[in-house]
């Protein structure tokens, strides 16, 4: 693990926010669109030998590393003071997901972070035309403060990667955590570019900002909601042309050549 640290803060009571890469980007985009709304400063970037080994290009051709970057936000927006946790990458090892959550936590503990929010998506095999929000927690009473917020308890299945692992581990960190996800259908194109949804990233912006009382526009995400629909709705209709091709070209044997 190698980090860069920009600067150092002293936060008061604050809580922290997660959202890597992940199914349909919706936790990435979530947190990134944070980070902008409420101008967070760069306080640490964190890179891992567990990260894809690739760099990547910008627009102006200069190279930037895969890393996890760490942000603060003093609390103007919200009764206390945010870290956001977000990056451009997951660790593709189980170890290098372990030791990126808990060098995050530790850090979280450090900074006096009293509790976590990670965000993730929930993966469903219909289409959705309003995404709904799931809530998982570090322990049952906090359940109790959530109610109202017209999420949806979990009470099976499981949350994967440094994520989910963010999510769990804080408990042995001392750290209150809730985790929230948004429905998606989670598609992709054919060659597997993942396609963002915007349009769950902005159900989980609003839960969010409704449990922290977080004051953030989400009205600039319409158009890229609108847009992410739009793609979903192509993909739907090429891959029911495609079905249909596919009934059309298939040729049933003759009569005398079926056996029961």
């Amino acid at each position: 693990m190698r980090y860069r640290l920009h600067r150092e803060v002293q936060p008061s009571n604050p809580y922290m926010i997660t959202g890597l890469p992940g199914a349909a980007g919706v936790a990435k985009l979530s947190a990134d669109y944070i980070v902008k709304q409420l101008k967070a400063e760069l306080l640490e970037e964190l890179y891992s030998d567990s990260f894809p080994p690739y760099v990547l290009i910008g627009k102006d051709g200069t190279v930037e590393l895969l890393k996890n970057e760490l942000y603060y936000s003093k609390g103007a927006a919200s009764s206390n003071d945010l870290i956001i946790f977000t990056g451009n990458a997951q660790p593709l090892t189980p170890e290098g997901q372990y030791e990126m959550a808990s060098e995050t936590l530790a850090r979280a503990k450090k900074l006096g972070v009293t509790k976590l929010f990670a965000m993730a998506a929930y993966v469903v095999d219909k289409p959705v035309e309003t995404s709904r929000v799931h809530v998982a927690v570090s322990e049952v009473g906090l359940l109790e403060e959530l109610k109202g917020h017209e999420l949806i308890p979990m009470e099976t299945g499981s949350i994967t990667g440094t994520n989910g692992l963010l999510f769990g581990l804080a408990k042995l960190y001392g750290i209150q955590s809730v985790c929230l996800l948004s429905e998606t259908t989670a598609y992709a194109t054919p060659t597997g570019r993942v396609i963002v949804d915007a349009k769950a990233a902005k159900s989980l912006l609003e839960a969010l900002a409704k449990t922290l009382k977080m004051e953030i526009d989400t009205q600039p995400l319409e158009t890229e909601a609108k847009l992410s629909e739009e793609f979903f709705q192509k993909i739907k209709e090429m891959e029911q042309r495609a079905i249909e091709e596919l009934r059309r070209s298939v040729t049933p044997p003759p009569k005398e050549q079926l056996y029961v």
